[in-house]
């Protein structure tokens, strides 16, 4: 009796929406569609149909799945509408971690949409149009970031049991949730490689002496303040991650670290910077402050004076310090995606820097000096403000890649000829590259070709 009810009420409901074919992805073959054609048949959204059409659907999941289901829900859906506003097909994927019934949880989608999208249509019909959307709902399933091998483990249950501890080179214990740090890392003294990252931690202090071997320390995505991270003494540590915490400063922990060459801070809001900050770091020769709401650089960074790299993508920088022209070993200097309207006047100190980031920034002339900096391979000066050419571009004789992308030139900048050796030229979004540019400035690009310069215009 149950069966008969069953089928009889499964009939009803594909009788009163049969207007509309919703199946989920696996079943689209048995139903003899073919989804390809159908995406050609179909022309892309506009933008305000799209926004309606993902809005209805998004209620719909909405009203059909618990708030936050655990483990997630991911819901990806192909929606074709017909002209007259109202959908014609509606293709489904769920993807979901352990513990649900696949076929049961497809059914109940599937009378979800009929339901929902049963009698409604767009606000403005017209003409046949398609829509790709993926809603996630609940908590995702990690997927974690870990290499496997020998002399690894990769997490903490086998942490705790492992018995051939002494060959164990890397520990994997990122993206568990942690919101201690587990002793079991002890277990382990001849680390040289130990990764915490996105956790919970709020606090780690490291035993240094209990790991006598280990080189790097990967602690991004938790939320250490400078005064959370705590090390001992130590002459091996050479790489400390601390992407995207919530330092403000540089940790004095840094310090601890004798040997310390690479110091990864960016993604952190250091607003309390000093001249102070930068003591005892004569060491580090890599720094990342990548994102980091520095609106002004501390003067004392000059005491960094093995620094070889300096990133500052992504600041609020209106200037550079002058004194940022004694770290006379950088050889790759990023200040990209801020607001300088200057380099510093004495920039040729610099003079080993082979790689400069300096795109979009408010630059519209170079320091003279700058063409005493001739072991530059790499400009980058997009997306500034230049309006006449730079003449002191054409002094280097070793610059492989020069980009002045989306500046101000006119038109084509003639300078450009006198440069003597280049193998890569950018120069799109200049106003003077219009559709008839090839035609236009053919003389001077066929000068530049002959000279085997590829430029992109």
């Amino acid at each position: 009796m149950k069966a008969i009810l069953s089928a009889l009420i499964c009939l009803c409901v594909q009788t009163a929406y049969a207007q509309t074919k919703v199946l989920s992805s696996k079943n689209v073959e048995k139903e003899g569609i073919d989804n390809i054609k159908l995406a050609n048949e179909y022309a892309n959204a506009e933008p305000s149909m799209l926004t309606e059409v993902m809005k209805k659907a998004s209620l719909i999941i909405a009203s059909a799945f618990p708030e936050n289901p655990n483990p997630g829900i991911s819901v990806f859906t192909q929606i074709y509408v017909n002209e007259s506003g109202s959908l014609d097909y509606l293709i489904f994927d769920l993807r979901t971690g352990e513990g649900y019934n696949k076929d049961s949880l497809d059914e109940h989608a599937r009378y979800a949409f009929l339901t929902g999208f049963d009698g409604w249509k767009v606000s403005k019909p017209g003409k046949k149009f398609s829509v790709v959307a993926m809603r996630t709902i609940g908590k995702q399933p990690v997927v974690r970031d870990v290499r496997r091998g020998d002399s690894v483990v990769i997490d903490l249950k086998t942490a705790l049991v492992f018995q051939d501890t002494l060959k164990i080179k890397r520990l994997h214990l990122n993206q568990l949730e942690l919101k201690t740090l587990p002793d079991v890392i002890y277990r382990f003294p001849n680390l040289t490689e130990l990764y915490l990252g996105e956790n919970e931690l709020q606090a780690v202090s490291i035993d240094m002496k209990r790991l006598p071997r280990l080189a790097q320390l990967h602690l991004q995505k938790n939320q250490l303040t400078e005064n959370g991270l705590k090390l001992t003494a130590n002459k091996t540590l050479t790489l400390l991650n601390l992407k995207e915490n919530k330092c403000k400063d540089i940790p004095n922990a840094v310090r601890k670290s004798k040997k310390l060459a690479t110091l990864w801070l960016g993604g952190n809001e250091l607003s309390g910077l000093s001249n102070r900050s930068f003591r005892k770091l004569k060491q580090v020769r890599d720094l990342n402050f990548y994102k980091s709401d520095i609106a002004l650089l501390p003067k004392g960074i000059k005491k960094m004076k093995n620094l070889e790299v300096l990133d500052l993508y992504y600041n609020k920088l209106e200037t550079l310090p002058g004194s940022i022209t004694n770290l006379k070993k950088l050889t790759h200097l990023a200040i990209s995606y801020n607001q300088i309207k200057a380099l510093p006047e004495r920039i040729d100190k610099l003079n080993k820097i082979h790689t400069l980031y300096a795109h979009h920034n408010r630059l519209s002339k170079l320091p003279s000096g700058i063409t005493r900096m001739q072991n530059l391979k790499i400009l980058d000066l997009g997306f500034n403000w230049f309006t006449d050419f730079p003449q002191e571009l054409t002094a280097f004789v070793k610059l492989q890649e020069l980009d002045l992308s989306s500046n101000n030139f006119p038109d084509f900048p003639e300078q450009l000829l006198e440069i003597k050796q280049l193998e890569k030229l950018y120069l799109r979004g200049n106003p003077f590259v219009k559709d008839d540019a090839e035609k236009k400035y053919s003389r001077q690009l066929g000068q530049l070709k002959s000279k085997n310069i590829e430029v992109f215009y």
